[in-house]
Order: structure tokens, then C-alpha cells, then sequence
């Protein structure tokens, strides 16, 4: 039997209650949120940790020094970025992990699923091949679906071909 890491199905329940919430999240961040072009993305200065701690610091010092600030800044708007920055940047991590989360599930999910159809594709080349006219309607219908001139296949780990490592993309 085939390993199925993912052996449960998420209730459709709780997949609109988190659509529900994430739209809420969206609609609520979308006054103090923008989108960027891809250009705009690439020509705009970065804050990393390093310049994070000094900008820290500025906002620091023009508290304290505020004889030093340029005619051209206004310190309200410094203070307003970086406040901004550092309400956003938990809710960005946050943000990032769930998508890594779920792209690691969706990763096991469509694997699992792409891996079992194999099988069953397998199972059903080897019933063709037997000479099992509804294998080989079945068989035809399947094999449109691949790439012309791909194959793949799965090896054991100890270098044996079983059923669950045929060659099971068409020929």
C-alpha cells in the first residue's frame, strides 16, 4: 500500500470560514496597504535588520535632536513610516509562514494524489496490455493526457521495478 502522509480531508466548512477570514484581513488592510509594480519594487531603497537598527535610531535622534532634521523631511512622516513598518512586519511573517504552510500541503497533497493516479494509470496500461478492451478505452483516454515523447520511472529504493514502480507514463 502507497504511503499517504495526507490522509485527511479539510472540511469544506473551514475552507470558506478561512476564505471568509482572509478576505476580512484583505478588506481590513486594504486603506493603509499598496501593490507595487515589479519596477517599483526593484528601484525602492530595502530595510533588512541592519537598516532597521539605524533607522531605529534615527527616529531616535530626531526625537532628540530635532534641530538636525532637514528642511525637506518632516519628522511626523519618518515616525509614521517606521511606526507602520513595525505594525506590518509581524503580520508579513505571520502571513509568510502560513503560506509556506500551505504550500508545503498543497506540495504533499497534488503529489500523493498525482502518485496514486499513477498507480491506478499503471494498473490500468497492464490490464490494456492484457488485451482488456475497457483497460484500453480507459488506457487511450488517460495517455492523451502526457506530453508525447515523456516518460518517468519510479525506482525502488533497493533497484527492484514492482507494480508501484512501473513505467507508468505512455510510451
Amino acid at each position: 500500500m502507497a504511503v499517504n502522509r495526507l490522509n485527511t480531508e479539510i472540511p469544506q466548512e473551514v475552507i470558506t470560514q478561512v476564505s471568509e477570514k482572509f478576505k476580512e484581513i484583505k478588506e481590513l488592510l486594504a486603506p493603509y496597504t499598496e501593490n507595487l509594480s515589479t519596477e517599483e519594487k526593484r528601484s525602492l531603497a530595502k530595510m533588512s535588520d541592519k537598516t532597521l537598527a539605524f533607522v531605529s535610531k534615527v527616529v531616535e535622534y530626531t526625537n532628540l535632536n530635532p534641530k538636525f532634521i532637514p528642511a525637506v523631511m518632516k519628522k511626523e512622516d519618518l515616525q509614521h513610516d517606521f511606526r507602520a513598518h513595525q505594525s506590518l512586519t509581524p503580520l508579513s511573517f505571520t502571513c509568510e509562514q502560513l503560506a509556506g504552510i500551505l504550500k508545503d500541503t498543497l506540495m504533499i497533497a497534488g503529489h500523493e494524489a498525482y502518485k496514486l493516479a499513477l498507480l491506478y494509470y499503471g494498473s490500468i496500461k497492464l490490464a490494456a496490455k492484457a488485451g482488456d478492451t475497457e483497460a484500453k478505452t480507459i488506457f487511450d483516454n488517460l495517455s492523451k493526457r502526457f506530453p508525447k515523447g515523456k516518460s518517468a520511472k519510479e525506482t525502488s529504493k533497493d533497484g527492484d521495478n514492482k507494480i508501484n514502480d512501473l513505467q507508468l507514463k505512455p510510451e
